[in-house]
This record gives structure tokens, C-alpha cells and sequence, in this order.
């Protein structure tokens, strides 16, 4: 089969717009949650997130802006960074026939749908955006990337809680290399700073609660004693992604490779949690890893899902134990969400291309916030300052969603 890999990135979240921000804040172990400003979040079990300073006016249409959400306004912006990375043009470079769009989602686009929804309560139907119906649907981003690009390829959306993102990278693989498109952009976003959108978090049980003890930059605690769920963050991730040969023949300048992937599912009841063993998320890991035709002593790093809620940070570890045995105690573990917040739909595009930064460098980022490991978390954690390792070739990813979703992703330098 094709080599599967990344020659363009686009990024905006908490740290700023590229991946260059992000990841030096990643390096140095800086965090960026903040309360919220958005909206009067002073009722709310959680009053931080990780916010994106970013004015859709600047750089995006007036009317199109106006008829669509920020999930859209994120992705629009992050896909023509990647394209620009890359050095595409989607009818010149690539036929549109040929270029295919991936995005994972979770909420949709709740800001624009809150709005009009007032307006539908307080002054009747006739004052509703004739937009309403096209704004808030996860699929939205998909299709204005498209109808933005002049895409006339393959395109799919994925809704799989906090795994969407990973099924979108594998979406794009396997497109790729099922010979239906020749390039596509694949990745994820979330923009969830709306009363509602807000609401759905804290009522899927996932979320951190505020506590007088901590400042906002401290809530999200991944592996640590203090670990009381995830603090979530707005942003988007693209990658551009090719067949090797066809990157070559252009000339590109090739991030790195997605060498393997593996999903499966828990099964597991009741619904809203996961595997007690880590078993079955183990094997998301060892597929990923056989795919790509390595072991695990060739693996430098795990970027892991690290959601710090409790249960699912315990069964992470349980899981890696399952899938790699004695060799996990020497994979050095981080989760360096905690700084700038858990992207939800982008979290695992975020992760991947954080990973490539982390090979290109030698050194793997830190774990903000972890201060004391959490009792039957054995892993040796990456917490306090990055740690400087020298090269190493291959990075794992895990992804993890509601009802026991799980997708990991291998990546190669």
C-alpha cells in the first residue's frame, strides 16, 4: 500500500494562528486557559477554557461570515493555512475531482444556532437567519471547504465524540489509498463557547469543575492525583495529506507519515463510560502499530488522549500496558492538551502534528499541571520540563470518545 503523508499544516487555536505558536508553548510547558469572556459562564460547573483570539472579519468575507458559525470561520482559515503550507491550489495543482475533504466535529456550530433560536422565541419565526439550517450542522465546515476551494471530491464528516478527529485522518488515508482522491485535507474543529454548547459539555459528565483552590490555568490535570475531567478548547487542525509518490513527484517538503492506524470499539455497557481493562483500547494501539510495521521499541512517544477524568486516564494506562507489556515502561507518556485545552473534534489532528514537531526537534513536551501521579497510573510521564531524547521515528497518538470509540494513530518522522 501507498505511503500516506503529511505535506501542508494549518492550525488556529488557544496559543494563535500555525502550528509555530502552538507548539512553543508546547515546548516550554505554557499554559493558556483562561476564564471565559465569551459568554457569562459564572453559573456554569466550569468558568475556563481554552480560547482562540481570532476576528473571522479579518480574514474571511463579510457575508460569508455572517452566515456561518465560527466552527466554519475556524476551518476555512486553518485549511487555506495548510493549503498555503503546501504549496497547492486545489484546479491548478490537483484537480478538484481529485481532492477530498475529512473533518471531524462533535457539537456543531451552537453560536450561530443560539442566536437565531432567541430571536425565534423572542420575535417570531420571520426573524430567523434564512442561514439557520446551514450554520449550526457538523457538516457545515465540510461543505463550506469545499464550495470555498472548488472541491469536487470524496468528502465526509465524522461525529465520534472526542475521536473524530482521528477517524478523519484515517478517512483520509484510507481514501488515498483506495485511489480516490489524490490529495486530501483532513482534520478537525470545535468552537463550543455558547450557553448550549457549554451546557452539552458539563452535562456529559467529562468536563473539570472550577474549584476556589485553582486558577483557570490549572484545572486540567491529566494523570494527576487532583485529575477531575477535561477543560475544553476551541480551534482547528488541517493537515494536507498525499500518497508519498505523489508528493515527490512535486517536489514537496514532507512533514512526516501517518504509518499506521487502528479502531475498535468498547461495547461496553453502561454507555457512558469505558472498558474497565483497557483491553480493547489496547488493541486500537497494537493495530496501529503492526500496521505500520514496527514494535513497540521503535515508538519514542505516546501523545496520549489524557482526558483527566479519572477513570478513562487509569484505563489509558491499562490499556497501554495491555497492548505493549513490559516495553511501556520505557515510553515516555505526555498529554500537552493540558496547556491550551482538550480541541475535541481537533484534538487528534492537534496531537499529530504536535508529534511531528516533537520528532523534528528530538524533544518530547511536558505534561502541564502534573505535579504527583494519580495511584495505579504507573507510566513514565513526561511532567515539569520537555525532555530532550535525541531523534526517534515513531509517535503514537490515541484518541479515545463516549461509548468506548477509540482510535489511535502512528505517525513516522
Amino acid at each position: 500500500m501507498s505511503a500516506i503523508v503529511i505535506t501542508g499544516i494549518g492550525a488556529v487555536t488557544p496559543s494563535g494562528a500555525g502550528v509555530e505558536p502552538l507548539w512553543a508553548d508546547v515546548r516550554e510547558g505554557r499554559r493558556r486557559i483562561t476564564g471565559i469572556d465569551r459568554f457569562d459562564a459564572a453559573h456554569y460547573a466550569c468558568t475556563a477554557a481554552g480560547q482562540a483570539d481570532f476576528s473571522a472579519r479579518d480574514h474571511l468575507p463579510s457575508r460569508f461570515v455572517k452566515r456561518t458559525d465560527r466552527f466554519t470561520h475556524l476551518a476555512v482559515h486553518a485549511v487555506r493555512q495548510a493549503l498555503a503550507d503546501a504549496g497547492l491550489t486545489v484546479g491548478e495543482d490537483v484537480p478538484a475531482e481529485r481532492t477530498g475533504v475529512m473533518v471531524g466535529n462533535v457539537l456543531g456550530g451552537w453560536e450561530f444556532a443560539e442566536r437565531e433560536l432567541r430571536k425565534l422565541w423572542t420575535d417570531g419565526p420571520r426573524a430567523v437567519s434564512p442561514y439557520q439550517a446551514t450554520a449550526w450542522f457538523p457538516a457545515a465546515p465540510q461543505g463550506n471547504i469545499c464550495i470555498d476551494q472548488g472541491i469536487k471530491g470524496p468528502a465526509r464528516t465524522f461525529v465520534a465524540d472526542r475521536a473524530s478527529g482521528a477517524y478523519a485522518l484515517i478517512g483520509a488515508a484510507e481514501s488515498l489509498q483506495r485511489g480516490h482522491a489524490d490529495m486530501v485535507i483532513a482534520g478537525g474543529v470545535e468552537a463550543p463557547l455558547s450557553p448550549y454548547g457549554w451546557l452539552c459539555l458539563e452535562t456529559s459528565g467529562l468536563g473539570a469543575k472550577s474549584r476556589a483552590s485553582l486558577q483557570p490555568h490549572e484545572l486540567y490535570r491529566p494523570f494527576d492525583a487532583g485529575h477531575g475531567g477535561s477543560v475544553f478548547a476551541e480551534g482547528a487542525v488541517f493537515l494536507i495529506m498525499e500518497r508519498r509518490e505523489t508528493a515527490e513527484a512535486r517536489g514537496a517538503v514532507i512533514h512526516g507519515e501517518l504509518g499506521g492506524w487502528g479502531v475498535s470499539t468498547d461495547g461496553y455497557m453502561p454507555y457512558y463510560t469505558v472498558e474497565p481493562t483497557g483491553e480493547v483500547l489496547g488493541r486500537a494501539m497494537t493495530t496501529a502499530v503492526e500496521r505500520a510495521g514496527v514494535t513497540a521499541r521503535d515508538i519514542g512517544a505516546v501523545f496520549a488522549h489524557g482526558s483527566g477524568v479519572p477513570f478513562e486516564d487509569v484505563t489509558e494506562g491499562y490499556a497501554l500496558r495491555e497492548a505493549f507489556g513490559a516495553d511501556a515502561d520505557h515510553l515516555p507518556v505526555t498529554a500537552p492538551k493540558a496547556g491550551f485545552g482538550h480541541l475535541l473534534g481537533g484534538a487528534a489532528p492537534a496531537d499529530a502534528v504536535l508529534a511531528l514537531s516533537a520528532m523534528r526537534e528530538g524533544l518530547i513536551p511536558p505534561t502541564p499541571n502534573l505535579d504527583r501521579p494519580a495511584p495505579g497510573i504507573d507510566l513514565d510521564l513526561v511532567r515539569g520540563e520537555a525532555r530532550r531524547t535525541g531523534s526517534w521515528g515513531h509517535t503514537l497518538v490515541v484518541s479515545r470518545g463516549l461509548g468506548g470509540v477509540n482510535a489511535c494513530l502512528l505517525l513516522r518522522s
